[in-house]
């Protein structure tokens, strides 16, 4: 092994003894499901009761602040492309795509016949306007990833031209999540975008959305892709207490709903069926060295590192459903290094590094999370850092405010919080890691990582990017970021009764409700 993951006098450590502090990644097992088959016979007059976790602060798929938001959002709003399972782009109101040579044009040919829930015809015109919007609107939370785009040409009412400033391969993807989102262009704008928007999706809002509370949607009878519609309707219910849910589940309040790892194996013993699996999230904890200056010495972010013990949150809080994990992408994804051996847990190694930084007796950090899980997580690595004299103050703040305090008005040191994972690698390195990420307020990142980044953005050859992103990831280990600590590699599970049909475990880490149904009786 020949890369080196500290800094001053931690450098000189041998190679044999370097093999004692960090132990092997290995890739995350498989997803999990007790779903009984989606061709079982179903209801089509049932409405599934959902339960989850995250409410949008409103339903504008361009502004919502949230990731968290696609699995209510993504009933009512296609993408121009969409992104199956295991996380390949797939058909979505685009029938295909294409490349110019040079990378800077991406052709789009658009599904012909589809029409908005208002009745609008979804066209050239229509997608021009969304991504016009989507790059300008106040608060846009998807700008970022179509910065890449100069202008939308529409060629026809079928065929539009994305004219790019640099290339950008991950574009594809990203136009699957809400940046490719499509909004009739008469729900843009007023009270209509944020509680009873149009879309093209499966089912249409049927009531204003009771913001955080619930929002109640129909069948769209005039969908482009009736098989994927087994259910009359959904009714989606917001509560951030995951056990609450478990339990309204077991006491038939609602058919299914989201879990986190504590209620995995109650929700198994109870008999319910949970389908689980591994993403593209991570926890994290995002931080601002700009309201932390001790944060701005990378011998300091090294040290924090080494003094959280990783394994014991994996095993003591999420109680063995997550990984270990020291980089952002997963083991088995092709941005993944497998090269690069974990941190391990060394809070002497850790004090000898913040005495080198000049903060022999720590620091003060203040770090918030949501409510929930969220504040196992905090106190237990609060618990660890105080060790080696760091002293967090652990300080909980609801979920729709603490993206905006954060982001936006900078004024949030620290959070402690799932990253959700995005389409392509591009995004979440945009957004986390690089100057001008919205969860970058700082806007420090190595040179070398940017160099990285630039040149996988731009590669065209899939082997030779997935090298680049690889190498990256070995950067941002050996020199550890300014904008975040990998914690743990996330797990996304939902239990439902035995009715409900069909559901699947996305790598995206957001449920969507393609082929999702309840049997008769």
């Amino acid at each position: 092994m020949s890369r080196r993951f500290t800094l001053g006098r931690w450098l000189v450590i041998g190679l044999a003894a370097m093999a004692l502090l960090f132990t092997a990644c290995s890739p995350p097992p498989a997803a999990e499901s007790d779903a009984p088959a989606a061709d079982a016979k179903t209801d089509p007059d049932a409405v599934l009761r959902f339960a989850y976790a995250n409410a949008p602060g409103t339903l504008d798929p361009h502004v919502v602040n949230t990731a968290f938001a696609n699995v209510p959002l993504f009933q009512i709003f296609d993408r121009l492309v969409h992104m199956d399972t295991a996380g390949e782009a797939v058909p979505g109101l685009a029938e295909s795509w294409e490349w110019s040579e040079d990378g800077k044009v991406l052709t789009l040919k658009l599904r012909e016949g589809v029409t908005f829930h208002d009745g609008e015809p979804f066209n050239a015109d229509a997608v021009k306007k969304n991504i016009e919007r989507a790059k300008t609107v106040e608060a846009s939370f998807v700008a970022n990833d179509l910065a890449s785009i100069d202008s939308v040409k529409a060629v026809d009412d079928s065929t539009v031209e994305l004219h790019l400033n640099a290339p950008d391969v991950g574009l594809v993807l990203k136009l699957s999540d809400r940046a490719g989102a499509m909004i009739s262009p008469k729900t843009m704008t007023g009270d209509a975008v944020n509680l009873h928007p149009a879309g093209t999706g499966m089912y249409k809002v049927a009531e204003d959305y009771k913001v955080g509370v619930e929002l109640r949607t129909e069948k769209f009878d005039g969908y482009w892709g009736p098989e994927a519609q087994k259910l009359a309707g959904i009714e989606m219910t917001f509560n951030a207490d995951t056990t609450a849910i478990l339990n309204a589940i077991r006491s038939d309040s609602v058919d299914a709903g989201y879990l986190r790892e504590p209620e995995i194996d109650t929700a198994k013993s109870a008999g319910l069926q949970v389908v689980q699996g591994y993403d593209l999230g991570f926890g994290n904890i995002l931080m601002n060295p700009d309201l932390t200056p001790a944060l701005k010495d990378e011998r300091v972010r090294m040290a924090v590192n080494l003094a959280i013990d990783r394994q014991s949150l994996v095993d003591g809080v999420l109680f063995g459903h997550g990984k270990v994990t020291n980089q952002p992408f997963p083991g088995g994804y092709f941005a993944h290094n497998d090269d690069v051996p974990q941190y391990d847990y060394d809070p002497e190694a850790a004090k000898e590094l913040l005495k080198e930084a000049g903060f022999p007796n720590g620091f003060t950090w203040p770090i918030h999370n949501v409510p929930g899980p969220g504040t196992r997580i905090n106190e237990a690595v609060a618990g660890q850092l105080e060790k080696v004299g760091i002293k967090v103050k652990v300080l909980e703040t609801e979920a729709a405010a603490v993206g905006a305090m954060y982001s936006v008005e900078k004024t949030a040191p620290a959070l402690n919080v799932r990253w959700t994972g995005r389409p392509d690698p591009t995004a979440t390195l945009d957004l986390v890691f690089m100057p001008g990420g919205s969860n970058n307020p700082s806007g420090l990142a190595s040179k070398k990582a940017i160099e990285l980044n630039e040149q996988q953005r731009a590669e065209s050859d899939d082997a030779k990017r997935a090298e680049l992103l690889q190498e990256l990831s070995a950067e941002l280990v050996e020199h550890p970021p300014a904008s975040n600590i990998v914690l743990f590699q996330s797990v996304t599970a939902t239990g439902a009764n035995n009715k409900v049909v069909g559901l699947d475990a996305y790598i995206s880490g957001k449920i969507e409700f393609r082929g999702v149904g309840m049997t008769e009786g």
